[in-house]
């Protein structure tokens, strides 16, 4: 086999912003603007206690100042939360799931399912108000989750879920029989040569039984 390694049009690869990307549901906005709302409240309690409680009168530019900023910061938030929504989307694809999100510092993520060690369906106590969930992907190698996408009624995350490991499983056991058929075809070749050795041929054997092994217990684990 000759190796060829071809030029890539950069301009004829598919756009990901092209596809279809699906909004979370319309009460994760609600959502959040429940969350902000809430830590916007404990600070403006802090800073009624701050006034009553500390020196901070004694400087009245000061204390002003500190009530502006929290006006600011909570309309800023509120208005970036909203934005937030309407960015904020992922498309599920026959290899892979992209997820998009981010106002100011915008974030594409792309999950091959080849990747995907395990998935989770949690919910938050707010989330649980309104019946949404949040699917958790982890790939292989880390402890926490790759990609979370919030903001899924229980019927979408668990469907979402049973694709991404069926996916995974499918993905895993064609790549196992690619590997498998590339080891037998080396095998074959080990044996059809004068200076193969007993030893070489039970050690090719071997590691293809050691895949098949591996494969199996790595589909267990993801089911």
């Amino acid at each position: 086999m000759i190796f060829e390694n071809h030029e890539i049009n950069i301009d004829a690869l598919p756009k990901v912003e092209t596809g279809t990307f699906q909004q979370l549901d319309e009460n994760y906005l609600v959502v959040r603007y429940i969350g902000s709302f809430i830590f916007f409240l404990i600070l403006g309690f802090g800073l009624i206690m701050s006034y009553f409680l500390t020196d901070v009168t004694e400087v009245p530019g000061l204390f002003w100042g500190l009530v502006g900023l929290w006006i600011a910061w909570a309309i800023a938030s509120f208005v970036l939360t909203n934005l937030g929504y309407k960015i904020r989307g992922y498309i599920l694809r026959d290899k892979d799931l992209v997820h998009r999100k981010g106002v100011i510092f915008k974030t594409m993520t792309t999950i091959p399912f080849n990747r995907v060690q395990h998935c989770e369906v949690s919910q938050g106590i707010i989330q649980r108000m309104f019946d949404l969930h949040t699917l958790q992907i982890f790939t292989a190698g880390g402890s926490n989750s790759d990609l979370s996408i919030p903001g899924l009624k229980a019927d979408t995350a668990q469907r979402i879920k049973e694709f991404i490991i069926n996916k995974t499983v499918e993905e895993t056991t064609i790549e196992t029989a690619f590997l498998e058929t590339d080891a037998e075809n080396e095998i074959e070749v080990v044996a059809s040569e004068d200076t193969a050795s007993p030893e070489i041929i039970k050690e090719s054997n071997e590691e293809v039984e050691n895949l098949k092994f591996n494969t199996e217990k790595s589909v267990e684990s993801r089911e």
